[in-house]
């Protein structure tokens, strides 16, 4: 599906222009803003202060309110080292300050989770890419299945390569990654540590990827794909488990402006003494396993550009997953996103999303030091950014998130207002 993606950009009729995309990549290596040249490295540092008010920053039932300060740096460097071969750079480095509940800025450095190091390497028509991504993050949000939890400090790190070949006629692609997933210290809520120490569920997974993807229509771009990892956890290696998934992908260009992406097929999985990613957290027991599952994924993605002010993109989905923090889950979910353009300095953005989850086995952290259980989550968000000089810039966001869950004290609400100010060097 990634590598079906990487032509939206490319499409500008109905007919969908083919050359070679390693060399297409080629062409957009160096950044187009860059504050600071040192020989042949250009630099683009920035500076970000971020203000939040939450009403309820442990998405607990009963929610306690806080205000957090987050200023950050951001640092983007690339270094061409010939002509098309690059090396590039970047990372956001800041802290996390809570205004009414000490217990949590314990932990507060923070490491933005796409902050990596990628080199990339171009031959002809294949390129080449050594890539390491990292991380330090402590939300928790982003997980469905956590409640009643501030803060779950983590490192991660996806350390790999890919080779992409394309003979025009058929793309091949190929790579590898080995991810680490590190705890740092106890899951924290407002009134101290949830956890003392969730280190069981430190892990690490390498995985090989391969997919073939060719033109079979003056609309049309399709292909296989297929995956194979092995997920090590030391601590607990009865939930070691290994995975394997294939399935089609394609993209079709319905109109000049709308294209539409699908992928899908099977996942499997094959497990120790415990279920994928079911992991004991202290004197809390993981949910048992109930043999090796077999699944299912699927999306479909329309993408639509209505003219150079206003595009929006609508996926659905079915994910089958093991993650660190919750455990196996299988659910469908439905995002809406939209960019509005009033003018050359000022945007609207706007995002919806609906997922219902079935928890099949999950860690100890999953709900208030209990094993999750299956949940519904709801949310939205609306942010604006506006240029007041060429150097300085603020955004104003809103969030909304609502989860409703079998197990009643797992359910939460919460709104979010937040402001960023941020200065270009």
């Amino acid at each position: 599906m990634l590598l079906a993606g990487c032509f939206a950009s490319q499409a500008g009729a109905q007919e969908i222009p083919r050359p070679s995309y390693a060399r297409q990549e080629a062409k957009k290596t160096l950044p187009t803003i860059a504050n600071f040249k040192v020989g042949e490295v250009l630099l683009r540092v920035e500076a970000t202060e971020t203000i939040t008010f939450s009403d309820n920053v442990d998405l607990a039932q009963h929610g306690k309110s806080d205000l957090i300060f987050s200023p950050q740096v951001g640092i983007n460097a690339t270094w061409a080292v010939t002509k098309l071969n690059t090396l590039q750079f970047k990372m956001g480095l800041g802290y996390m300050f809570y205004m009414d509940h000490p217990t949590l800025n314990r932990q507060t450095t923070t490491i933005t989770p796409d902050s990596a190091l990628v080199f990339n390497v171009y031959s002809g028509d294949v390129k080449i890419s050594f890539h390491d991504q990292f991380g330090i993050q402590q939300e928790t949000t982003s997980q469905g299945a956590l409640s009643g939890v501030a803060e779950i400090n983590r490192f991660t790190n996806t350390a790999g390569f890919s080779v992409l070949w394309d003979t025009n006629d058929v793309i091949w692609n190929f790579g590898y990654d080995h991810f680490n997933f590190i705890t740092l210290g106890g899951a924290n809520s407002s009134s101290g540590a949830a956890a003392a120490s969730y280190s069981r569920l430190d892990h690490s997974t390498d995985q090989v990827s391969a997919s073939i993807a060719t033109k079979i229509g003056p609309t049309v771009i399709a292909g296989i794909e297929g995956t194979a990892s092995y997920t090590d956890y030391p601590k607990q290696t009865a939930t070691n488990y290994t995975s394997v998934a294939a399935g089609v992908f394609a993209e079709i260009q319905v109109t000049t402006y709308t294209h539409m992406f699908l992928n899908g097929g099977v996942k499997g999985y094959h497990s120790g003494a415990n279920a994928p990613g079911s992991v004991s957290v202290g004197s809390v027991a993981a949910q048992p396993a109930t043999g090796d599952p077999t699944g299912f994924y699927a999306s479909l993605t329309f993408a639509h550009r209505m003219n150079r002010y206003y595009s929006d993109q609508l996926v659905l989905s079915h994910s089958d997953d093991v993650e660190g923090l919750s455990g196996h889950t299988q659910g469908n979910s439905v995002r809406y996103q939209s960019t509005w353009q009033f003018n050359r300095k000022m945007s609207l953005a706007t995002s919806l999303f609906y997922e219902d989850v079935r928890v099949l086995s999950g860690s100890a952290l999953g709900g208030t030091g209990a094993v999750a259980s299956n949940y519904k989550r709801v949310g939205g968000s609306l942010s604006t950014s506006y240029p007041i000089t060429k150097r300085v810039g603020l955004s104003l966001a809103y969030q909304y998130l609502k989860k409703q869950a079998v197990r009643a004290t797992e359910g939460y609400q919460q709104n979010s207002v937040t402001f960023s100010l941020g200065y270009r060097f």
